[in-house]
């Protein structure tokens, strides 16, 4: 079994040694590469040690080429499977490939005050019932979520290239978003993360990475 790491341009390898020890390979076909490790067991425990191994080689190839990063855990039969891939969806690797160079993913989490999505309680014999008020209110709460969101999401969608965010529901008010970055965006990208931290009170905002654009490769997960 063949366990995939990323698919990039370059043939060079990491000089690293790949899950279990095993050595790093390259598979190509007419100038993509799939760099992978071969296996007799899999798939692998998603220890800290292994997820570590994982990322490292990830990191390393991005020093020399464009990366497609895999997901942990992708896993293929063997390399004529890597190469049929490789084969049938080429343009869309290559057009992905192209979206990523050059560029990072950078993660932003946001942690919504609850108080500040609450309104006061409707009291008078115009109240609705138990049933309509927790509609209504779960509905208001989710509004002034993505207003929130929004206001956080559209500055920093004019720094990077390509975005992409998760909600989560009225009752756990967060927001998650990636953002593929330029790497010389990195640093105005974060600049504004911390203004935007400092200028809401109603919110904690959070920016990690860069990380390997995992959130923007279509060569995610095994082929």
């Amino acid at each position: 079994m063949l366990y995939l790491y990323g698919i990039t341009e370059s043939p060079s390898l990491p000089q690293l040694d790949g899950l279990g020890g095993a050595p790093l390979e390259a598979i190509d076909d007419e100038g993509l590469f799939a760099v992978v490790s071969e296996h007799d067991e899999l798939p692998v425990e998603a220890s800290e040690g292994a997820l570590w191994t994982h990322e490292e080689v990830v990191e390393v190839m991005m020093d020399d080429a464009p990366v497609l990063p895999m997901r942990f855990g992708s896993v293929v039969a063997d390399e004529a499977v890597v190469r049929d891939t490789l084969r049938r969806r080429r343009p869309a690797l290559e057009e992905a490939l192209e979206r990523v160079r050059g560029a990072v993913e950078l993660s932003v989490r946001v942690a919504i005050a609850r108080e500040s999505l609450e309104e006061p309680d409707t009291d008078g014999e115009n109240a609705p019932g138990p049933g309509t008020a927790y509609l209504v209110g779960r509905l208001k709460r989710l509004q002034r979520q993505r207003e929130l969101a929004a206001r956080i999401h559209e500055p920093l969608t004019s720094i990077a290239r390509s975005s992409t965010s998760w909600s989560g529901a009225p009752e756990r008010p967060l927001w998650k978003a990636a953002y593929l970055v330029p790497r010389d965006q990195i640093e105005p990208f974060m600049e504004r993360v911390r203004i935007l931290d400092d200028e809401l009170s109603e919110a904690t905002v959070v920016c990690t990475g860069p990380w390997p654009p995992y959130s923007f490769s279509s060569g995610d997960g095994a082929p």
